[in-house]
């Protein structure tokens, strides 16, 4: 995609732990950005905690707090399918969803970019092969330019020193965001990060589970009193739910919240005990050992007065994770593409 019409191997990214912005299911936009350090400022003298009877719940949540600190996903392509579901006063549902490839400019260690996305389909329908190359081949001018801006960008400086002792991140968890502006000047966000609610929250063990044949450490949640939020969080204050944490790996795999005030905040009610998650996210991991996103749910569909001016529902599912270094080795982008 570039003038020799090929993609390097840190081209192609969808998610960074600094932003994604669902607008809706018909527009996103993405920043990403690369690590100057090797270990980053979290991790900085991290050491594995004890999970035995009784767990280091304070000195695991720093562990998980630095195991989803990386910035692996400059290493993948993916595919996203985003999917934005509103809901009428009679809880009549409407439902878009848009699929992307997604194109990000080589980084420098401590720099970052503006991902260039391409619509691969619209509510499950392919974009037509001739309109898909033509995009493809704009997505490509554009990364030009953004890698001769991005050559002549200066570096930040390192988090940490480089001969820091510390823990190394297994995956990374994303901040996803989600916007609303209507024409009569009405806004709203909300944003959802694993790692807002491992610094604001208290966690009790729950249960031991094995999960996709692994064991799993499942914690309540519950919000402390005295924990401050950005406008765009404040929901957090209003939930309960779970964390789940890899018990090998001491990553979160999995957030599951709701509202405290159970029914009340749904619009139309459902019937008891079904209550849908208010906030979801779940990683998988990879077969190389790096967790990454497979799901991030903002409901404000069901949750009308939940969030900040957002009424309606943001699914994002990631999917075709593919590594440059190891699963590709030469992508092209030419007149023979296909949808």
């Amino acid at each position: 995609m570039r003038s020799n019409n090929r993609v390097n191997p840190y081209a192609l990214i969808l998610l960074t732990p600094l932003c994604c912005q669902l607008i809706s299911a018909q527009r996103a936009s993405v920043t990403v950005a690369k690590r100057v350090s090797r270990i980053p400022k979290v991790c900085e003298g991290v050491v594995p905690a004890s999970i035995g009877d009784p767990i280091d719940i304070p000195a695991l949540v720093k562990e998980a707090f630095c195991k989803g600190a990386g910035d692996m996903l400059t290493e993948y392509t993916y595919v996203m399918t985003s999917v934005g579901r509103s809901k009428d006063k009679k809880g009549q549902t409407k439902e878009e969803s848009t699929t992307y490839e997604v194109f990000i400019p080589t980084l420098k260690g401590g720099t970052r970019g503006k991902g260039v996305l391409v619509v691969t389909s619209r509510n499950g329908v392919p974009v037509r092969a001739d309109e898909l190359e033509k995009a493809r081949l704009e997505a490509g001018k554009r990364l030009e330019k953004a890698d001769e801006k991005n050559a002549t960008e200066k570096p930040s400086a390192p988090e940490t020193d480089p001969e820091v002792k510390g823990m190394l991140p297994l995956g990374m968890y994303t901040r996803s965001s989600t916007n609303h502006s209507s024409s009569f000047g009405k806004s709203g966000s909300a944003a959802l990060a694993i790692h807002t609610f491992l610094k604001t929250c208290d966690l009790t063990l729950s249960r031991r589970k094995q999960h996709e044949g692994r064991e799993t450490l499942i914690f309540n949640f519950t919000p402390r009193p005295d924990a401050q939020f950005a406008d765009n969080e404040k929901y957090i204050a209003q939930l309960t739910g779970e964390i789940w944490i890899d018990s090998q790996d001491r990553i979160v795999t999995r957030l599951i919240g709701r509202p405290t005030s159970s029914a009340s905040n749904v619009s139309p009610s459902p019937p008891s005990g079904e209550l849908p998650p208010a906030v979801y996210v779940e990683m998988m991991r990879r077969p190389e050992g790096v967790w990454l996103p497979r799901v991030i749910r903002i409901n404000g569909a069901d949750y009308q007065t939940l969030f900040d001016g957002i009424t309606f529902e943001s699914i994002s599912t990631f999917s075709n994770y593919a590594r440059f270094s190891t699963d590709i080795t030469d992508v092209k982008i030419n007149s023979d593409s296909k949808p």
